[in-house]
């Protein structure tokens, strides 16, 4: 009761100059499980394309995107806009630490080695939807320049095969994921400001990502004032953040991935899925004078109700014969 199905969008990715993006819009139907799966655990986002030259500085394919969204029919489910996405392309990209934090993937794999250079990507995040029905879905996804990030342009003789594909996991999801716009907050060197991230009627939150505009530590504490005693310094959030124990893949060592302790600029708040809709109140200590960018992730278990849909508080009703009777003259 698992298995992988891979969308064809048809969107094939257009070259984009250094210092330059790329956006594409585009739609689809998922398809419904075949095998009886009752989720669609994960969706991702699949590249494959040619570069005119090899490789040079590439980091995670995370590194690549700058904006990503993603939309089943009114409800954002993503929204990831990353504030420092052109930069450090030697590091990972903060979407790639998010991605590994939560159990997503993020993979980069040469498929041919020597000039042009074929290769192909993956992002793809947990989202635990219901899969017995077809989704309506909308994707919004801004690249930066490949150039940028790989040392080398897109080749003008791509292959047909060259394309943006959406790649879908089906099987059993535990908890329904939902990620969080990004919110901006302007720091002063060493200021302690009191940020309040909102929580979401029905979800509880599961933590925080906190993202600096440059692969530098900007913040040295944060405290959460719901219940914590003290601020806990960049490192000790990072000593509670097991992903950093295991290593954050980094793919600067281009065919062959390397491993690292820790991304500078990135903290991810573990708040141990605070109570449904619940806003988190923190406390963050500048060391520098930057803007911090905060993502929330929410988690609902499948099969209880995520949220509580608007009701109308006045109702009323048609009668056709009132209507006539209030434009009688008798």
């Amino acid at each position: 009761m698992a298995y992988v199905d891979l969308m064809s969008t048809g969107v094939t990715p257009v070259s984009a100059a250094a210092g330059t993006t790329q956006t594409y819009n585009f739609s689809y139907d998922t398809p419904i499980a075949a095998d009886g799966s009752p989720n669609l655990t994960h969706i991702g986002f699949q590249i494959n394309a040619l570069l005119g030259a090899n490789w040079a500085g590439v980091s995670t394919l995370g590194r690549l995107i700058n904006s990503w969204r993603i939309k089943i029919g009114a409800n954002t489910i993503l929204d990831f806009n990353d504030p420092a996405a052109a930069a450090g392309e030697g590091t990972p990209g903060n979407l790639s630490v998010l991605c590994q934090k939560v159990g997503g993937f993020d993979v980069l794999s040469p498929v041919q080695v020597g000039t042009p250079k074929e290769f192909e990507g993956e992002m793809t995040l947990p989202f635990g939807l219901d899969a017995s029905k077809s989704h309506r879905v909308n994707i919004q996804i801004t690249l930066n320049s490949e150039v940028t990030w790989a040392g080398a342009a897109l080749a003008t003789f791509q292959p047909a095969g060259t394309e943006i594909n959406m790649v879908h996991y089906f099987g059993k999801s535990k908890d329904a994921t939902l990620y969080g716009s990004r919110q901006d907050f302007t720091l002063t060197t060493g200021s302690v400001r009191n940020i309040t991230i909102y929580g979401k009627a029905g979800w509880e939150m599961l933590g925080v990502s906190c993202v600096n505009d440059s692969d530098t530590d900007g913040v040295s504490a944060v405290r959460v004032n719901n219940g914590a005693f003290r601020a806990l310094s960049a490192s000790q959030w990072r000593v509670l953040d097991s992903t950093y124990t295991r290593g954050l893949r980094s793919d600067a060592g281009i065919p062959a991935p390397s491993w690292t302790l820790q991304r500078l600029g990135f903290l991810f708040l573990d708040l141990k899925r605070i109570t449904a809709g619940a806003d988190i109140q923190m406390a963050v200590t500048a060391a520098e004078s930057t803007t911090y960018s905060f993502f929330p992730v929410w988690v609902a278990s499948i099969g209880q109700r995520s949220s509580t849909p608007p009701t109308q508080t006045i109702s009323s009703a048609t009668s056709t014969a009132k209507n006539v009777e209030l434009e009688s003259n008798f």
